[in-house]
């Protein structure tokens, strides 16, 4: 069962099922926040290497870029809510605390949750979707009154060392023999490495985590052919090619969308 409401700043979904397999959702990423909220259930969420449980009530916001897969820990019935927003939806009051945390993983409690996921379950999405911007303003106000820190599982040297850079090089080329380099290994050993740890290529991920950050770009009202030069393309025929099969939409749509 699943119930979507689109707002000017959000895309809330509710699911309930239960889970027959222990993947929910495999590696990803999205240029925007992302709000992960568990009204039932018992879930890990693996955030680059980094384990993170989620059981009823407990809610995890993962900023954009972050590459992440959902692990289901028991069998049973399986509530949650996903939001994905921008900055730009956060209130401006409140704007610059959510700056600080950076790439920070915030968890939190909030009995807001239940009342955002009655929301959702409505059958007038439009008329709802007001209280649903305001409930989610609530939740803003939980999250910074009420998150804890949570490193999530012991920290990875070799994955920590390798995302820093991959994402402080987003805007290049990445040669897989550089990252061979900075990690002090042969080319086959970092790739092994990288796909044991993270279950996915360093080619796919550096992939995923580029067009996602052009996603952004062109969402923010950047041409598509610069947002392409801006991801390290220069042929714009292969961006657009890898974009439409990521995303399922080309990127002038995606650009043409944003303006109406």
């Amino acid at each position: 069962m699943t119930y979507d409401i689109k707002t000017n700043d959000f895309e809330l979904e509710y699911i309930e099922s239960i889970i027959q397999n222990s993947v929910l959702w495999e590696n990803h990423c999205h240029a925007q926040y992302e709000l992960i909220a568990v009204l039932e259930g018992d879930i890990s969420i693996i955030i680059e290497g980094k384990s993170y449980l989620l059981t009823e009530g407990r809610n995890i916001i993962v900023p954009p870029l972050c590459y992440h897969s959902i692990r289901v820990n028991e069998s049973r019935i399986y509530r949650r809510i996903t939001v994905l927003f921008d900055l730009s939806a956060v209130p401006e009051a409140l704007r610059s605390e959510f700056v600080k945390k950076g790439s920070d993983v915030l968890i939190f409690s909030s009995p807001t949750v239940e009342k955002l996921g009655d929301i959702c379950q409505r059958k007038k999405p439009l008329f709802y979707a007001p209280l649903a911007e305001s409930l989610m303003v609530q939740l803003f106000y939980d999250t910074l009154m009420e998150s804890e820190s949570n490193s999530g599982s012991e920290t990875d040297e070799f994955l920590q060392r390798v995302v820093f850079y991959i994402d402080e090089h987003l805007h290049e080329k990445i040669l897989l023999d550089d990252l061979a380099r900075y990690t002090s290994r042969s080319k086959s050993s970092f790739c092994h490495l990288f796909e044991k740890k993270l279950n996915v290529s360093p080619k796919q991920y550096i992939l995923q985590k580029k067009l996602a950050l052009a996603s952004k770009l062109i969402a923010d009202g950047t041409p598509p052919t610069v947002a392409a030069m801006q991801i390290g393309y220069e042929n714009y025929s292969n961006f657009y090619r890898l974009y439409l099969k990521q995303f399922g939409i080309s990127p002038t749509k995606k650009s043409k969308y944003r303006e109406t």
